[in-house]
């Protein structure tokens, strides 16, 4: 997706909205097509014999689990310096940015589609800093499945 156009369009977000940096536009279209290959592949492995095509268009709620899952695969232990860079805290954030990439045309959305779909999906800290967090009792259930195989 990236392109001299969307370059033009994030100039364009840029000027009229300082919150987050280029980097942080130039993260959606790659979190919205991980969304798009996740949704498509877990609903291939649910439905094996539909052959039904899938609308492109995923909800508020599963692009910001997208964003979630995609900078945990990617990032690690590090995803969460990652969001503090771009300035992400939070899931409306998310949908911020999102609903300007829709304002200059390089995102769509659908008449249901809202902002308000982006509000508190999960807890910042929760997906991104407990999962590494020595005192949580989790990661070390998840440290011995991995040294295990289990995991």
């Amino acid at each position: 997706m990236r392109n001299e156009t969307f370059d033009r369009a994030i100039d364009q977000l840029l000027q009229r909205d300082a919150r987050y940096p280029r980097a942080a536009y130039e993260l959606m279209p790659e979190v919205l097509d991980y969304t798009f290959r996740e949704r498509q592949r877990h609903e291939r492995t649910e439905n094996l014999h539909t052959s039904a095509r899938h609308p492109q268009h995923v909800s508020g709620q599963q692009l910001a689990e997208g964003f979630r899952d995609y900078l945990l695969n990617l990032y690690g232990p590090f995803a969460a310096d990652v969001v503090e860079k771009l300035r992400i805290r939070s899931t409306m954030d998310i949908g911020n940015l999102v609903y300007n990439l829709i304002s200059v045309g390089c995102f769509g959305k659908t008449k249901e589609d809202r902002i308000e779909d982006f509000l508190d999906v999960y807890d910042f800290k929760e997906a991104f800093v407990r999962p590494y967090d020595v005192q949580n009792p989790e990661y070390w259930s998840t440290q011995k499945n991995n040294e295990n195989g289990l995991a």
